[in-house]
């Protein structure tokens, strides 16, 4: 069986969504939620360079436009502040892309808008941004020090330049090294480096190397990530699937190495320091909702979630920021998917199984007065040794979190699996 089908750490995927049947205010969408305890999302969408297995919304290297992208952003975030202004940021992510792509004054002005405009408390409140090797300067880090953001996450996919050329992503080691050591000697609290597995010529002996490299560093965390080829990307075009897929020999060898050294798993993807505080808040990813500004940020309520529209060729991606840029009114909501209670459980499961969850069964029933324990897929699972319970909480157990990209799509609706499968991706 194929076990890599999806990450899946959120549901429904953005393929599932389409234009609404009416425009919805963003004042009828949030007048009966709880905005006290929400999460916010800020998306940069340019990267330095667009990496070969890359599908997410962003272009490379623009010329222009990035100060109007910006002015942009700061119309939305005050459209919100407005019909919100009670909101409570409870966590936050500054994402893209990679927001440290601007230029120092820009960033110093994304993080204004961020802060003051609105309203996103990121020195007592617990936030992450996105960096890439190249991109991460010293007058950037202390922008991002005087911000308060406790984790900086950077992408190092692989310390040897033949295979991060395999990525299309060509990297100096030099500059590479050069940044990692940058972030681990500054005052931001906690730094996570991301490595790639299953890169076209990466063998054991390559991918030891890459995690012995990045354990000296003692990172907070360390994220290992399998490699997907998706459509339209450039390792679609260039290679093709993988034809010698040696992924799950590979997660296993880099999972037990860190479990001996030091670390402790929160998800298939995610290492994090034994020695690292277990970060606590009052958000609530499986029923609190969240605030996404930026042309690609989605956000969400209780039944509804919503976003702009998605791509992934330069072209499409490049009309629908230039689009954004331009609008003037951000009061208005329409494209997205509504959620039935059957999403909603769907949802749930989603949330709090995979990507680092656990499931609390008194809250399941609480919330949708039923037993999760009753229900034929979790009984399926926990027959496969996939979850494990230990008093009110059930998570994935050693295999489960293994086959964690497998697991998820399982728990997708028809309805939404043909929603996506419909998807015309340009």
């Amino acid at each position: 069986m194929d076990i890599y089908l999806q990450y899946a750490y959120s549901y429904p995927h953005k393929l599932a969504y389409r234009e609404l049947d009416k425009p919805l205010t963003l004042k009828e969408v949030w007048q009966t939620e709880n905005q006290t305890k929400l999460f916010a999302y800020l998306h940069i969408p340019y990267c330095e360079m667009r990496c070969g297995f890359c599908n997410l919304f962003t272009i490379a290297n623009p010329k222009q436009g990035l100060d109007r992208y910006l002015a942009a952003l700061k119309r939305e975030a005050q459209a919100y502040r407005m019909v919100l202004p009670d909101s409570q940021f409870e966590e936050y992510a500054i994402g893209g892309g990679t927001p440290t792509f601007l230029d120092a004054d820009q960033l110093a002005n994304m993080l204004s808008i961020f802060q003051d405009d609105l309203g996103v408390n990121t020195n007592n409140k617990y936030g992450s941004i996105e960096s890439s090797p190249k991109s991460i300067t010293p007058e950037k880090i202390h922008l991002i020090e005087a911000s308060g953001i406790n984790r900086i996450s950077i992408g190092i996919q692989s310390w040897i330049e033949e295979e991060t050329k395999q990525l299309g992503r060509p990297q100096s080691m030099d500059v590479a090294t050069q940044a990692v050591e940058r972030l681990m000697e500054s005052k931001i609290p906690e730094v996570n480096i991301d490595l790639i597995y299953g890169i076209k010529g990466q063998t054991a002996e390559t991918w030891q190397y890459a995690l012995e490299k990045t354990f000296a560093y003692s990172p907070t965390e360390i994220f290992l990530y399998p490699l997907y080829t998706r459509p339209l990307t450039g390792l679609a075009k260039w290679h093709g699937p993988p034809t010698n897929d040696i992924r799950l020999s590979l997660y296993r060898q880099g999972r037990d190495y860190l479990l001996s050294n030091g670390y402790r798993q929160v998800s298939m993807r995610c290492f994090r320091r034994i020695d690292a505080p277990i970060i606590k808040s009052d958000y609530d990813a499986t029923i609190n909702g969240m605030v996404g500004i930026g042309a690609g940020a989605r956000s969400y309520t209780s039944k509804l979630h919503y976003s702009g529209h998605y791509a992934v060729s330069r072209k499409a991606i490049k009309g629908i920021i230039e689009e954004y840029s331009n609008q003037k009114d951000f009061t208005s909501v329409q494209y997205g998917i509504r959620l039935n209670k059957e999403e909603e459980i769907r949802r749930f499961l989603i949330k709090s199984l995979i990507d680092g969850g656990q499931l609390a069964i008194h809250q399941f029933e609480e919330k949708f007065h039923q037993s999760v324990l009753d229900m034929e897929v979790i009984q399926d699972f926990f027959s496969q040794g996939f979850l494990e319970q230990e008093g009110d909480w059930i998570r994935l157990s050693k295999r489960g979190l293994e086959l964690e990209d497998w697991i998820g799509p399982q728990l997708f609706s028809s309805q939404v699996n043909d929603l996506m499968n419909s998807f015309q991706l340009t």
